[in-house]
């Protein structure tokens, strides 16, 4: 299995990235076309929007391949334990630093109540709290943390590979 993965495993990746795309585009026109919409139809003006019901199959695939990532994940981070504990605790280590620095910017994010978005704050059906708000703040800063340090990993060994 594992040859066969190191073979043909981008290949297999993207042709299933491409299958869940194409069952959720197909999904969605087949949605819009029996609900008696065209693609140019502003859903945001509807009254009723219980029906709009097109975009379950792109949510049901991400929320499964979420779940399967983690899982998999999981599995990789405990047979690396085992396997070679000396890797894996600096895997466990980055992650706890990483869990602490969410925390730190959770409590010291600030609870936004007003602005363009304040319609999202209590009103139905959104009911965005304080400590939701400080949580969607504390994620996005350590995605756009995170992202930096991606961009700058890449191009530091990038720069690294040009010179060897």
């Amino acid at each position: 299995m594992y040859n066969k993965l190191v073979k043909h495993g981008e290949a297999f990746a993207v042709g299933f990235g491409l299958l869940c795309i194409l069952i959720f585009a197909v999904g969605i026109i087949q949605g819009f076309n029996s609900a008696g919409y065209d693609m140019s139809t502003d859903l945001t003006t509807m009254e009723d929007k219980s029906q709009i019901n097109f975009f379950n199959s792109g949510l049901y695939i991400t929320i499964f391949l979420g779940i399967l990532c983690i899982a998999l994940m999981l599995v990789g981070i405990f047979w690396d334990l085992i396997r070679n504990f000396k890797s894996g605790s600096k895997f466990l280590i980055g992650f706890g630093v990483l869990i602490v620095v969410f925390f730190i910017l959770y409590s010291t994010a600030s609870y936004d109540s007003g602005g363009r978005f304040g319609a999202y704050w209590s009103k139905d059906p959104f009911y965005i709290t304080e400590g939701l708000s400080k949580f969607i703040s504390a994620g996005l800063y350590v995605l756009f943390g995170l992202s930096a340090v991606a961009v700058l990993a890449i191009i530091v060994s990038e720069i690294r590979n040009f010179f060897k």
